[in-house]
């Protein structure tokens, strides 16, 4: 069973990493993140907390290419949730298992492109990318590539909303893109 601080550090990893893919993020624009854009907490707690995470092992790579060692979709951070972590003295260690990024290495290859991707959501992810791509003129990699550093802007939003947005941007009628049960 989780701890609330365990919990409660999968909620923030979630937060920070969700849908983001393979690419890290640096020390840096996680603190910037945590501190100015969301406001949970003083630029200089974030930047102690980005390195407690990493010491413990909840974040792994170097300070330039951070990810999270296990899979942050654990928990989901309700509407309004905001983390009590700057409270917390003493950050424990990640729970017992392989970390997420080793464990899909050795198992099956990474994907390169959503398209590549075996499950459900990034197929629904890519056919939406196939929709934009084909009513906007831009190719379904430059729809992706957009989303993505759209996501990487915004923050804690999934990339089927960054290409919504993007589509928006794009001046297309959403009504066409998006089935409303």
């Amino acid at each position: 069973m989780s701890s609330d601080v365990e919990i409660e550090i999968s909620k923030l990893l979630h937060s920070s990493f969700s849908g983001g893919g393979e690419e890290g993020v640096s020390s840096r624009d996680l603190s910037r993140m945590w501190s100015l854009e969301m406001q949970w907490f003083s630029p200089e707690v974030a930047q102690s907390l980005v390195r407690r995470l990493h010491h413990s092992g909840w974040l792994v790579g170097e300070s330039d290419s951070l990810l999270p060692r296990l899979n942050p979709m654990q928990h989901t951070p309700e509407l309004g949730w905001r983390p009590f972590l700057s409270r917390v003295e003493v950050i424990p260690e990640p729970p017992l298992g392989q970390p997420e990024k080793a464990t899909r290495k050795s198992e099956e290859p990474v994907p390169s492109t959503p398209e590549d991707a075996p499950n459900s959501e990034d197929n629904s992810d890519s056919k939406l990318a196939s929709r934009i791509a084909s009513m906007s003129g831009l190719g379904k990699r430059e729809v992706i590539r957009r989303a993505q550093r759209k996501r990487r802007a915004l923050g804690p939003v999934s990339l089927e909303v960054a290409m919504l947005l993007l589509a928006r941007e794009q001046n297309l009628e959403l009504e066409n893109l998006v089935e409303v049960p």
